[in-house]
């Protein structure tokens, strides 16, 4: 059943990120007035020290696997277990969302994929996915219900945001969690996360884009560069707004995992230096609490860094007693002797409950991160579709970092760097606008190659001969890539790609089935090195070979493939299945 956004009363999104997730909504009145009208929750750490447009993706379970908290209240909950020793029977996860990144998970995604918490113990990565789509959802909800609007579930079209450089499998992955969660198919739609901040930020006000002239960045003709660096993965792609408003874009999405957490990793690495990743680990298994606190306030700073630094050359964090305590009794010196003893002598100066690191050590925890987006960027700028793009878009929490904004401006001196207010939460709430209004793309650049298996006839010049199949005395090539999209060919939205027919290999065959295919390859000629994303069967009418043909057409609209197989003699069509595969074997 198709999505439309014109049967609901509300558009809620939800942003599952990495290290912060949140909701926003707004109803479709308020949108047709002002599209940028969206309501988003403020979250607040129990301890008061952050306060943030959205809560941590933390979420803690009992032994039954039944949710206990999330976010925020996740955080203090486990701390609290930990501190009286009664957390042994309960699952903590936290920064998980990056074992969907294809680039990063190191086996097939399937219904069984399992992630570890905090302890090392695994369950179902579907499991606790959902968990915290449906604690979003009936938070957000409740929030509705508070306005005394009446609002009934029903009414409600749901979004769900994921990394545009995500693979197709990654997509369905989110969308059967959303379900789990208690969102019907028919009520949810999957955007795309940098193209979400690009329709959001083209109907803001100038005086909420830094960067911007008064001459309006969005303006028709205008192409400009997607930036969104969330905390896990940076997501790019490259827009140009059209004579109607709309986008188009002009080169695939692409990206890496260089977003904020791995600021977070280069400091726990320089930790680790000091006082052994043994210890760090032990640490944060023995005073969870207090290792949260300690990178809590670490967030703090990194989300300050570069603000004002010029006449402060120290960074000062609060370090828990627990761990200087922890640091002599593991391992016999105290901080200020083992730093002495690195690399990190004189640029950590350990006080009481406090260490202060020089400026260019701490900034130098951003370099991994900002080094590789720049390296990519300017790699991408070498291609004749955007070398003459002069506008770089910077959305995402990372992205509100003012030393990562300097580090751009500083690598690409000839283009505009535009940062909206609230670039962290551009994308949670360009959600709710492309939920009012999909039809805001025009078209997007297929980022991998489509097509079906298929036999043809052999030819022993051409196919190798254990691909050979023989049918009725006649010899066929089995497992053919019929190439049905080309991997950087423009997609024109909701419009059907290379219709292309299709016969069964003998009069008795009663079902004729395919499965459908991505490759990264421009044109492979076999499936071998391909990836199964879904598949379809239709039944035949009786007669002839020529009567019984099937005609197949993938068709891209919104940002899910959907695809269908139409009898030409009756007209019936199948639409394909796109299911989770059950255990490795894709």
């Amino acid at each position: 059943m198709a999505v439309s956004s014109l049967d609901y009363l509300w558009v809620a999104a939800i942003d599952f990120g990495t290290t912060f997730s949140g909701y926003a909504f707004g109803g479709r009145e308020e949108l047709e007035v002002n599209p940028t009208k969206t309501s988003a929750p403020v979250w607040q750490a129990a301890d008061g020290g952050l306060i943030s447009s959205k809560t941590p993706t933390t979420v803690l379970l009992d032994k039954d696997e039944n949710l206990v908290e999330f976010g925020f209240d996740a955080e203090t909950a486990y701390a609290e277990l930990s501190e009286d020793e009664e957390h042994e029977e309960y699952y903590y996860f936290r920064r998980f969302k990056m074992m969907l990144y294809d680039k990063v998970r190191k086996s097939n995604l399937t219904v069984d994929t399992k992630i570890a918490d905090i302890r090392g113990r695994e369950l179902k990565a579907l499991t606790v996915i959902s968990h915290a789509i449906r604690y979003l959802k009936d938070h957000l909800t409740k929030s509705l219900e508070n306005r005394g609007s009446g609002i009934k579930t029903e009414e409600i079209l749901w979004v769900l945001t994921v990394p545009a450089i995500w693979d197709d499998t990654a997509k369905l992955f989110m969308r059967k969690a959303a379900q789990e969660a208690g969102i019907p198919a028919y009520q949810l739609m999957i955007a795309l996360e940098p193209e979400a901040a690009s329709i959001y930020c083209k109907h803001l006000p100038v005086e909420k884009l830094e960067g911007s002239n008064s001459i309006c960045a969005f303006q028709p003709g205008s192409k400009y560069l997607v930036l969104d660096a969330g905390g896990g993965t940076v997501d790019i792609t490259v827009h140009e707004v059209k004579r109607n408003g709309h986008l188009k874009e002009l080169d695939r999405a692409s990206g890496g995992d260089w977003g904020g957490t791995s600021v977070d990793m280069a400091f726990k690495e320089a930790l680790a230096e000091i006082v052994t990743e043994g210890m760090i680990e032990g640490y944060c298994h023995k005073h969870t609490g207090d290792y949260i606190s300690l990178f809590r306030d670490f967030e703090i700073k990194k989300r300050k860094c570069g603000i004002g630094n010029d006449s402060n050359p120290l960074i000062t964090l609060k370090v828990p007693v627990t761990f200087t305590e922890e640091c002599k009794d593991t391992m016999g010196e105290d901080l200020t002797t083992l730093t002495n003893k690195s690399r990190f002598k004189n640029h950590f100066y350990w006080k009481s409950d406090k260490v202060r690191i020089d400026m260019p050590t701490f900034e130098g925890f951003f370099q991994p991160a900002c080094n590789g987006i720049i390296n990519h960027v300017k790699e991408l700028f070498r291609s004749p579709k955007v070398k003459d793009v002069k506008k770089i878009l910077m959305v995402g929490g990372f992205s509100e970092s003012p030393l990562l904004q300097d580090a751009i401006r500083k690598a690409f001196p000839d283009c505009q760097v535009i940062v909206p207010q609230e670039a962290g939460l551009a994308v949670l709430r360009g959600a709710v606008v492309f939920g009012y209004n999909p039809k805001a793309i025009d078209s997007r650049i297929a980022k991998y190659t489509y097509g079906v298996d298929m036999h043809t006839r052999f030819d022993p010049g051409k196919h190798l001969e254990s691909k050979k199949d023989v049918i009725n005395g006649i010899e066929y090539c089995k497992d053919i890539f019929d190439r049905h999209v080309q991997k950087g060919q423009e997609l024109i939205v909701d419009e059907a790609q290379a219709e292309r027919s299709y016969v069964p290999l003998t009069s008795q065959q009663k079902r004729l089935g395919f499965d459908i295919y991505t490759s990264m390859l421009d044109d492979p000629l076999y499936i071998d090195s391909c990836k199964n994303i879904g598949k379809f069967s239709v039944v035949l009418p009786e007669g002839a070979e020529k009567d019984r043909s099937v005609s197949v057409r993938m068709i891209f609209g919104k940002t899910e493939l959907t695809a269908e197989a139409i009898v030409v003699k009756t007209g019936n069509a199948t639409p394909a299945e796109f299911e989770l595969p059950e255990d490795e074997k894709i």
